[in-house]
């Protein structure tokens, strides 16, 4: 799992999903919006989210090097900007047009009853 602006590369396929307009019947695009805005803005609140020259630091909020695989570097960071992807569609999109919905874990911690996540069979 990347931890990359570092959080957005791990849903880099929802994002992709969302753009590509192809989220199972259960996941509503409002939800799949509310929750990727919040972890963009989680991620980048962080004060040592940037370096002082403006760079994005490795971590999951702020800088943690020590989160990263051995391979990711400050340059690696910016393929994480995947989450970015429902940008591309227009302003009448349900992604954006729908209204904003809680996602699993917002309905779990809340106390509200909710469906359990499971994987899709696609066959």
């Amino acid at each position: 799992m990347f931890y990359e602006i570092p959080a957005a590369g791990a849903f880099h396929h929802l994002a992709d999903m969302a753009w590509r307009r192809q989220f199972p019947e259960s996941l509503k695009p409002g939800q799949v919006r509310t929750a990727l805005t919040a972890v963009n803005q989680k991620t980048l609140e962080a004060p040592s989210a940037f370096t002082k020259e403006g760079w994005l630091n490795i971590g999951l909020y702020g800088y943690q090097p020590d989160a990263a695989d051995f391979y990711i570097t400050t340059g690696s960071l910016y393929l994480c900007a995947a989450i970015f992807l429902p940008l591309g569609l227009p302003e009448t999109d349900p992604f954006w047009s729908s209204p904003a919905a809680p996602w699993t874990a917002v309905k779990a911690w809340t106390g509200q009853d909710f469906p359990g996540d499971h994987a899709l069979d696609l066959h």
